[in-house]
């Protein structure tokens, strides 16, 4: 500043602040380190990286050391042509004016059809350049998966969502830490006799599969030592294979989770497994298909060893009883934590209870759950009787058949210490329901667990949700 004053509307004098820094204005972002404007520019927006060429003359080509590259063509990266014309244009120039031979990231969402040649120039040119991570979204079919793909050994992240073909060899990617696929054709061309894949993934740490069609396989075995989350989603329109099995080689899975309406064979007795997730969908499907699909559950859960967490669908729950045919289902004695997160009915959750001996916490949801006689029950679950802990509710409504469920666990379990997510319509209870609210008073201390909005029971709540995760 000058020293100089300024008078205000008020009359009153001030300092003039001037618009100039104390050292006349010097631009000290144009003078960082080139390797600093890189790093800047490459953590914003790609357009908005892009649109610093208008700053100044000297700031035209400062955005062609970016190593992140993200591409929307939902972005409008030009006003003056059409917006297909304009990410064109954009990831061409990107490519052909970069002054870096290694990216870090591209990433590429498309909600238009482009020419695919010029899709697989953009891969290949990020795989030319030592890209770390790639993803690529594209609803549109006819891209083909360059061959150098397989051979990229500096890519750890590896996401493609889009109709393409995959042919995969048996030694590939020795450094990637995710592989998400969606929507991927994966061809066998090394083993047409045998139709077995086996893949060998040193570093990998999360496997996602959703939609995707094996051709030409019936046998898929992933050897992974790093492996912690596997997740596999299957679209119900695609054919099913009775004889095809994936087996999971010396992985140590924080979580292992499926999705879909045919539980495919899986072998992980060769791996351990710490939270198993099954969403199978199964109502519309005829009684032997139920009871296939719960036998493949059986056999999976039977293999999990060091199975601490389980969620399940009630569908499954259900198909699993349905599978067992007069045979005492297998024992799952290392199974703590229990949720069934759709609705079934009570009986075959109690006769599954009879598999999971150790179980503390139970998490259900009990929206649509049928009523049901409990005094009839013979041969009450031992996990209830000796080892349950904590109990909470999903959907409970006060109803009566909600009530009778919760009832016949607060009477059974010695051991009970929680049990939260209830709500009470006092105009509609009997005699019965209302016995239970005074119980379950005098078990929890003048209703403590009741009130849902009370402070106490949202925090009880909170820490439920921290032993079964999100």
């Amino acid at each position: 500043m000058d020293g100089s004053i300024q008078i205000d509307s008020n009359g009153e004098k001030k300092p003039r602040v001037d618009s100039m820094d104390n050292d006349g204005g010097q631009d000290f972002i144009s003078n960082l380190p080139e390797s600093i404007i890189d790093q800047i520019l490459s953590l914003l927006p790609t357009k908005d990286a892009l649109r610093t060429c208008v700053l100044s003359k000297d700031w035209e080509y400062k955005w062609t050391g970016i190593y992140n590259i993200y591409i929307n063509d939902v972005d409008r990266f030009s006003l003056r042509s059409t917006r297909k014309t304009s990410v064109v244009n954009c990831v061409d120039r990107i490519f052909i004016l970069s002054r870096n031979s290694n990216i870090r990231r591209f990433c590429l969402l498309c909600h238009q059809k482009y020419d695919t040649r010029r899709m697989i120039t953009w891969i290949s040119a990020a795989l030319m350049r030592n890209v770390e991570e790639l993803e690529i979204v594209c609803k549109y079919e006819g891209v083909v998966v360059p061959r150098c793909l397989f051979y990229c050994t500096r890519l750890t992240s590896l996401k493609l969502q889009m109709p393409c073909s995959f042919r995969p060899i048996q030694n590939w990617f020795s450094n990637l830490k995710v592989l998400y696929l969606a929507q991927v054709e994966i061809l066998n061309e090394h083993a047409p006799n045998t139709n077995q894949l086996v893949f060998n993934f040193p570093v990998l740490e999360t496997f996602k599969l959703e939609s995707c069609r094996w051709l030409k396989v019936t046998f898929v075995e992933i050897h992974a030592p790093s492996l912690t989350n596997f997740y596999l989603q299957k679209n119900t329109d695609l054919p099913e294979v009775d004889s095809f099995q994936i087996k999971i080689s010396r992985a140590k899975l924080g979580k292992f989770e499926f999705h879909g309406s045919c539980l495919e064979k899986f072998d992980l007795s060769a791996s351990s497994v710490f939270c198993a997730s099954i969403h199978f969908q199964g109502y519309y499907q005829d009684h032997e298909e139920i009871r296939k699909n719960g036998l493949n559950g059986q056999l999976l859960l039977k293999k999990c060893s060091g199975l601490n967490h389980l969620q399940l669908s009630g569908a499954m729950v259900e198909a699993i009883v349905l599978s067992k045919q007069g045979s005492p289902l297998p024992k799952l004695d290392m199974v703590k934590h229990l949720e069934i997160f759709t609705s079934c009915t009570s009986e075959a959750f109690l006769e599954f209870l009879h598999s999971t001996p150790s179980l503390e916490r139970i998490r259900l949801n009990v929206w649509l759950w049928n009523d049901y006689d409990y005094d009839l029950v013979e041969l009450i679950p031992s996990c209830i009787l000796l080892h349950l802990k904590e109990v909470q509710f999903n959907g409970f409504k006060g109803e009566q058949r909600h009530v009778h469920l919760a009832d016949f666990l607060l009477r059974n379990a010695g051991g009970l210490k929680k049990m939260s997510g209830l709500s009470r319509k006092k105009s509609e209870e009997n005699q019965a329901e209302k016995n239970f609210w005074t119980r379950l008073k005098v078990a929890f201390g003048n209703g403590d667990l009741v009130v849902a909005s009370s402070r106490k029971n949202m925090e009880k709540m909170a820490e439920f949700e921290r032993y079964f995760g999100s």
